[in-house]
């Protein structure tokens, strides 16, 4: 039975991001650092500074879960596509080539038994996770996020200047820099809304929309009265799979 609070991770490409949950369930953020300063060393300082939490760790980086393993030994569920801690329904051929967070937002939109849904997810890359009408997990798109189309346009291009990601002041841009952040971000939100448009086409009922990630502040706008957006989702999904994880021990 657990009776320990929990230490929720999200590793993703870019970020790695941490949250405590305690045993009436709140989710506090804790904080986050660059993916690539997660080291064994920083691993196991993070067991120290939490040693009575079971953790639970929603990983796209595999080479971070042998270090994991180490400095959480016993207290650690590692999120996959065969954890029947998941509760998760698929009509998928191989859940497990599914991203751990994908399948963590998942997880906390399935509860909400309000079905179909679509998950946007927007950080390194916007992936969208689709439940069908009998609550499954059906399928999906990946695209580039926000920071990879910047990061592409600039790379392919020898005069562009390196520019800073935010919001454009107007679609007519009077300098170089506005324009890049112009052509970024609209492109952006035109794809999300495209993808949008042709999921809903290949479900026979209207889904509802829910939007989360780094990024998911350039959709408000744009998907005003149309999304709802839930930042702590992967860790409403992580604390979800680790009460059921660790019960059954």
């Amino acid at each position: 039975m657990a009776t320990a609070p929990f230490l929720l991770v999200d590793a993703g490409n870019s970020r790695l991001k941490w949250a405590t949950s305690d045993v009436r369930g709140t989710i506090r953020l804790a904080g986050e650092i660059a993916t690539g300063k997660a080291t064994p060393a920083w691993i196991g300082a993070l067991a120290r500074k939490f040693p009575k939490h079971d953790t639970v760790l929603a990983s796209v980086v595999p080479k971070l879960a042998p270090a994991f393993r180490r400095a959480f030994s016993g207290r650690l569920h590692l999120v996959s596509g065969q954890s029947p801690a998941l509760d998760l329904r698929f009509r998928y051929p191989n859940p497990a080539e599914i991203g751990a967070d994908r399948l963590a937002a998942a997880v906390a939109v399935s509860a909400d038994g309000i079905w179909p849904v679509i998950v946007v997810s927007c950080g390194t890359a916007t992936a969208f996770t689709v439940l069908d009408a009998h609550g499954r997990l059906c399928g999906g798109v990946i695209a580039p996020g926000l920071q990879a189309q910047l990061a592409a346009l600039l790379g392919a291009t020898a005069q562009l200047p390196a520019t800073e990601l935010r919001p454009p002041r107007s679609a007519l841009a009077r300098s170089t820099e506005e324009a890049i952040r112009a052509g970024v971000v609209l492109n952006f939100q035109g794809g999300v809304k495209e993808i949008l448009q042709r999921l809903r086409e290949s479900l026979p009922e209207s889904p509802r929309v829910v939007v989360t990630g780094g990024n998911a502040g350039y959709l408000a706008w744009t998907l005003k009265g149309k999304a709802t957006f839930r930042p702590l989702l992967v860790f409403e999904g992580l604390r979800m799979i680790g009460t059921r994880a660790f019960m059954e021990e």
